[in-house]
């Protein structure tokens, strides 16, 4: 697999997810074995990555909860304009 900026590759799982809502620590687990070691890859640095990516419009927050240290969390799904950046992500993906 092409390993892509870390931003795209979370652009790209959130969109195989289908309109399922997604959880940082779902992201962070799927994308450790490509990313682990980089600089940029943290569980901190997971929603740095999402709100900037949010504050695009390719993704939205929804359903917000509370995860197990009590800290308010949300979960993402992707925006149209999301789906369709996505057409220029490679094909081997």
């Amino acid at each position: 697999m092409a390993v892509l900026p870390l931003r795209f590759r979370i652009l790209h799982l959130i969109n195989q997810a289908e309109g399922r809502p997604v959880k940082a620590n779902e992201l962070y687990k799927e994308l450790y074995d490509e990313y682990a070691g980089e600089g940029q890859f943290s569980f901190e640095f997971m929603e740095d990555h999402l709100m900037s990516i949010k504050a695009v419009g390719l993704i939205e927050a929804v359903e917000p909860y509370f995860d197990e240290f009590g800290e308010a969390r949300y979960q993402y799904v992707i925006t149209e304009t999301g789906k369709d950046r996505t057409k220029y992500l490679p094909k081997i993906l």
